[in-house]
């Protein structure tokens, strides 16, 4: 954090690289270009590009790192762009990173000190290469991600209950194809079959601590057919119920 007065100027740039993260209103002059940038923004400003920015209205808050990659020519290869701001839906997330890469690169043991940062600085670019080419779906996607979190919480915890994709998706704001796509993009699961493995896994724990007929935790694991979750337990465990409480019954 600045005060309103401050203002940083680099008139022949860097010799490294420098990710900014950008929280407070601002003023940037990058390479020429003028730019009046919001909280939440991020710029990968190339070497040796001049530069100068402030808050004309006030303070002004930053998160930055500046660094050199070991393999220059594939850095700039692997489809970042640099010099231009971009939004950040989940500015924490990206100021976490650099924390824990400056903490890293000043705390960490000698012996895995480089391996670490290097982790963390691969897993940071990824993450913002994806903001970059995706600024829009990325924005949608962090708005709804607690919500849709909180859903797959609430479905985790009560697999039993009967979700529908509609509801889900009205709970949650969204379309119903909007929200199936945001769903298996936070997840890397469709919703259905999220929901599928949820209830398995709960018919795993009821077959192995109760005696109940296989019946009767098919209905207690939301199945109204128990040919149909017959069907689905075999599938995904390769072996019927009954096969399953045989081999991991608890206290029967």
């Amino acid at each position: 954090m600045h005060p309103p007065s401050f203002v940083m100027s680099r008139p022949s740039g860097n010799a490294d690289y420098m990710l900014l993260l950008v929280k407070s209103d601002a003023h940037f002059v990058v390479g020429g270009n003028i730019f009046d940038v919001k909280p939440g923004s991020a710029i990968l400003i190339d070497k040796n590009t001049p530069y100068r920015y402030q808050n004309l209205n006030g303070k002004y808050i930053d998160d930055w790192i500046h660094f050199l990659p070991d393999d220059d020519s594939a850095f700039r290869s692997s489809g970042l762009f640099f010099n231009q701001f971009f939004p950040l839906p989940d500015t924490e997330r990206v100021s976490k990173y650099i924390q824990l890469i400056l903490f890293e690169n000043a705390y960490s043991d000698l012996s895995f000190r480089k391996e670490n940062v290097l982790y963390l600085m691969n897993s940071l670019f990824n993450n913002l290469r994806w903001f970059q080419n995706k600024s829009e779906d990325a924005s949608i996607y962090f708005l709804h991600s607690e919500k849709l979190k909180n859903i797959r919480l609430e479905i985790t915890h009560s697999p039993h209950e009967n979700y529908s994709v509609s509801d889900c998706a009205k709970k949650a704001g969204l379309s119903v194809s909007r929200f199936m796509h945001l769903y298996a993009e936070l997840f890397n699961i469709s919703f259905r079959q999220d929901l599928i493995a949820m209830r398995i896994e709960y018919a795993k724990i009821i077959l192995a601590t109760t005696d109940l007929p296989v019946e009767t935790v098919a209905l207690q694991c939301g199945y109204n057919s128990f040919v149909h979750f017959y069907r689905q337990f075999k599938k995904i465990c390769g072996q019927t119920p009954n096969q399953y409480r045989k081999q991991n019954l608890l206290g029967f």
